[in-house]
């Protein structure tokens, strides 16, 4: 038995002919502006998730806001002396946007992930994945995931994770989905219909300016996601969002519909915000939609819904996106139906790249040990791990051949990459992916005894677009 484990970089998978990749540098010019090779490269991006023309403005205000997060840009692009003798080049080199637009885009960052352990760990961050469609079946999003997580081995990231706008993509490079969303819709008329709660108020919500509630936000936001199992950390850009800088059709502009409110605790402490935007006197019915809302504890979730809840002449308070699938603020309402969830869908996607260090991270419910046998379709994280869990820390270790591992555990499973990292922060329950036939054991493993120690009791949460 050996506590060494190194993941095993894939090998960058090839391109079709005619294409090659490079990373684009991202940099700016000396008067502050994004270079070409970086501005052709975000409207590429924004082109293939059907975004509106980016201005030069609405660039050079973008890149400077992510810069901090030191970005990396990987692009596929065709080269101009095989496109050149296709029977389509010429349309292509006189109609196309020209040879700094990249047919392929994948960009990645390093933030950091709460998976319930003592410190939150680095995760590698996805993000801007688009292939061009006039270039599909050529192994471009093959090449950019494997060459990308290679380097991420290569950096000793233990995970990535991403979000999807399409669902059936990822399995294969190894990614499960992790955590899950609801879009709430709360009744806020005065009438037996409308939101209530069992609990009396406390503390005091206020309203504030939002261009001077950063520094508020980012501090709620710090308390949230050191607490929050399934929180990651997040880009600059919400701080934008978030304060009315930009607004969101156009960053441009201020989004001066933006309104926002805090949560004060009875001890003088902050609980949390919201920050919200009417949607107007013609929408019937009238409603306020929540762009965010970070709290500390439920007590202030309740108090700003009680808030929102509580404003003239408001009938509907909407939440598009990012609330959370159990909370239970919910469950203090006197009416259940006063809140009404328009969609459930999957949020995160994690794909864990070092089991040993990703195990040891996370929290876990009761103590027992388990070996786990664990197949990889890009062989990074394959192998065979022995996890002994006592006083909710876990020891992972790596075992050189499957039978050793069994022979020195009274329990052993097997699962593939995308399974565990489906469990790995607590949404999917052991017994659920077993019935599914996604994990396997002898006929007499006892399952309940890892379901005791896997499974986690309340589901994660990640508030985080990205």
């Amino acid at each position: 038995m050996s506590t060494d484990f190194s993941p095993q970089p894939p090998a960058a998978a090839p391109l079709a002919e005619g294409l090659v990749s490079r990373m684009v540098s991202g940099s700016f010019d000396a008067d502050g502006t994004p270079d070409a090779a970086s501005a052709a490269y975000t409207r590429a991006v924004e082109q293939g998730f059907y975004d509106r023309w980016f201005s030069d403005e609405h660039l050079e205000r973008l890149l400077q806001a992510l810069a901090p997060d030191e970005q990396q840009l990987l692009g596929v692009f065709p080269d101009p002396g095989f496109t050149g003798l296709e029977p389509w080049g010429e349309f292509y080199h006189q109609l196309g946007f020209g040879p700094d637009y990249p047919v392929g885009t994948f960009v990645d960052y390093d933030k950091t992930l709460n998976a319930g352990g003592a410190e939150p760990l680095p995760a590698r961050l996805i993000t801007g994945v688009t292939v061009n469609p006039a270039f599909r079946r050529r192994g471009i999003l093959t090449h950019m995931m494997t060459s990308r997580l290679a380097q991420a081995v290569a950096d000793d990231i233990p995970l990535a994770a991403l979000t999807v706008s399409e669902g059936s993509i990822y399995g294969r490079f190894g990614f499960g989905p992790a955590t899950r969303e609801q879009k709430v819709e709360l009744n806020t008329t005065a009438t037996p219909d409308g939101i209530r709660f069992r609990t009396p108020p406390a503390g005091r919500v206020i309203p504030v300016d939002p261009s001077r509630s950063e520094d508020v936000q980012k501090q709620t936001f710090a308390a949230f996601h050191a607490s929050t199992r399934g929180s990651v950390e997040r880009q600059p850009t919400y701080w934008k969002l978030g304060t009315a800088r930009w607004d969101p059709e156009n960053i441009s502009s201020w989004n001066r519909r933006l309104r926002a409110i805090v949560h004060v605790k009875d001890d003088g402490s902050l609980g949390g915000y919201a920050v919200f935007s009417f949607e107007g006197w013609d929408q019937q019915p009238h409603t306020m939609t929540v762009r965010d809302m970070i709290t500390v504890d439920t007590e202030s979730r309740i108090e700003l819904l009680r808030h929102l809840g509580q404003m003239d002449m408001v009938d509907r308070v909407v939440f598009q996106h990012s609330y959370p699938v159990q909370d239970p603020a919910l469950q203090a309402l006197v009416n259940p139906r006063a809140c009404r969830i328009t969609s459930l869908q999957d949020m995160l996607w994690v794909r864990i790249l070092n089991p040993v260090t990703a195990l040891e991270s996370r929290q876990w419910s009761a103590d027992g040990e388990f070996s786990l046998q664990l197949t990889d379709p890009l062989g990074i994280a394959a192998g065979t791990f022995t996890v002994s869990v006592s006083g909710a820390v876990a020891q992972v270790t790596s075992a050189s051949q499957p039978a050793a591992a069994e022979a020195s555990t009274p329990q052993h499973f097997q699962m593939d990459i995308e399974t565990l990292s489906s469990l790995y922060l607590g949404d999917a329950s052991v017994l659920t992916l077993r019935d599914a036939g996604r994990i396997t054991a002898s006929e007499d493993a006892d399952w309940s005894a890892l379901s005791a120690t896997f499974d986690l009791p309340t589901p994660p949460f990640c508030a985080t677009h990205f």
